[in-house]
């Protein structure tokens, strides 16, 4: 059907290079042809209705410009479509024609409820589809377009119900386009619920069969799993031992430097001839050096400290701790330790779960030791070099006061 009024021939023309330079490739519904399909059948269903010059205009001038915010935004098209249509109508159409030309196209958002015979016909033009034989086909590039531009995936049993839910959700508004499509819709319907069916049992089937090979059994975990867990436990453990090895030296040394210098404070001690006199002024380094080793061996100390956890047991239940790990049995009974190992045994993805929290809990045991460690050496080796420094300006100034 030829145009033969020029505003509409214009914005045929207008839509259709504004869909071949903008519209990308992967629009496979919401394109031209599907622009078309959409003024033919306004001019269909409006043939019925007694509609004057100018309510056919705007309507075709909708239908032609519903779908042209497709090459802006997927999301939100409609509003876009009425921008694009009044920057191409402005200044040479009427602003009332154009605001109801505004409100047709926004009245094709899915979630709207068409209100006028204008909005019906331009609602039942744009999902003319689901009246059609070709609907399945149709359906299956929107599909395609979803993927690509939304990326929508659907299982085939998943896809069959959304168009089955599309369907039973879409209805036409006008008394034309019932009675020219109505039928087939209903048809349409039947056919895609007995295409649903026959889609749910070949899955049943082929889930049967998978079943019986033994195909969808997981796959078993190798020995490289395995040594991966060995490996970091061992790792972690190798840690823990040189973090206690390390405290314990600190321990060590620091006790030893304590307790010399108590001593020396006990009996009174000289460093010159000077006698007490002398000896005050070397207090202050003295003290320094006591007191950072004091708060280095506490630390040391906090750092080799056994730690017992204790886990609830809706804790173990949600998998926020590990049944595994040292401690967090404690609150449980001989039995319900028995049943949560026996859980572990019998379900492979649980255990390793469990070694995985247990690796993360032991981890988080190792950072808090090894935190604590490094503040020891750090106050220890900053006590030591204040003391030296304190002692050299000391014998200093009392080299040149002598």
């Amino acid at each position: 059907m030829k145009n033969t009024n020029p505003i509409i021939k214009n914005a045929s023309v207008y839509v259709f290079d504004l869909f071949k330079e903008k519209l990308s490739g992967d629009h496979v519904y919401h394109n031209y042809p599907h622009t078309l399909q959409t003024v033919k059948a306004c001019k269909e269903l409006a043939a019925a209705y007694d509609l004057s010059s100018r309510d056919l205009e705007v309507l075709l001038l909708a239908a032609w410009f519903h779908d042209t915010g497709y090459t802006r935004s997927y999301e939100g098209h409609e509003a876009h479509s009425a921008a694009i249509m009044k920057d191409y109508l402005d200044g040479e159409y009427k602003l009332e024609d154009i605001a109801e030309i505004e409100s047709l196209i926004l009245s094709t958002r899915f979630d709207s409820v068409p209100d006028g015979t204008l909005q019906e016909i331009l609602h039942d033009a744009d999902y003319i589809s689901i009246g059609k034989k070709k609907f399945t086909r149709r359906a299956e590039l929107l599909r395609i377009e979803w993927e690509r531009l939304l990326g929508k995936r659907y299982s085939a049993v998943e896809w069959e119900q959304e168009q089955l839910n599309f369907l039973l959700s879409i209805t036409f508004k006008t008394e034309e386009a019932l009675t020219l499509y109505g039928e087939q819709r209903e048809d349409n319907i039947r056919k895609q619920r007995a295409t649903l069916e026959e889609v749910k049992e070949a899955g049943e089937k082929n889930q049967l069969k998978l079943e019986k090979s033994g195909l969808n059994k997981p796959p078993k975990l190798g020995r490289g799993i395995e040594t991966l867990y060995r490996s970091v436990y061992q790792y972690h453990i190798d840690l823990s031992s040189l973090a206690d090895n390390k405290a314990n030296i600190m321990i060590s040394i620091n006790t030893i430097i304590v307790s010399l210098i108590i001593t020396l404070f006990g009996t009174g001690f000289t460093f010159s001839s000077q006698g007490e006199l002398g000896s005050v002024r070397f207090v202050f380094p003295m003290a320094i050096l006591l007191l950072s080793s004091l708060t280095a061996v506490v630390f040391a100390i906090l750092s080799a400290r056994p730690n017992i956890t204790s886990k609830e047991k809706f804790e173990l239940a949600n998998k926020q701790s590990s049944v595994l790990f040292f401690g967090n049995f404690a609150q449980l009974k001989l039995q319900e330790f028995v049943d949560q190992i026996n859980l572990l045994k019998e379900q492979n993805e649980a255990l390793y779960d469990s070694m995985s929290v247990d690796i993360y809990h032991l981890g988080s045991v190792l950072v808090k030791k090894y935190r604590l460690l490094s503040w020891s050496y750090n106050i220890f080796m900053g006590g030591l070099v204040v003391t030296g420094i304190g002692f050299v300006v000391i014998m200093l100034i009392s080299y040149e006061v002598a």
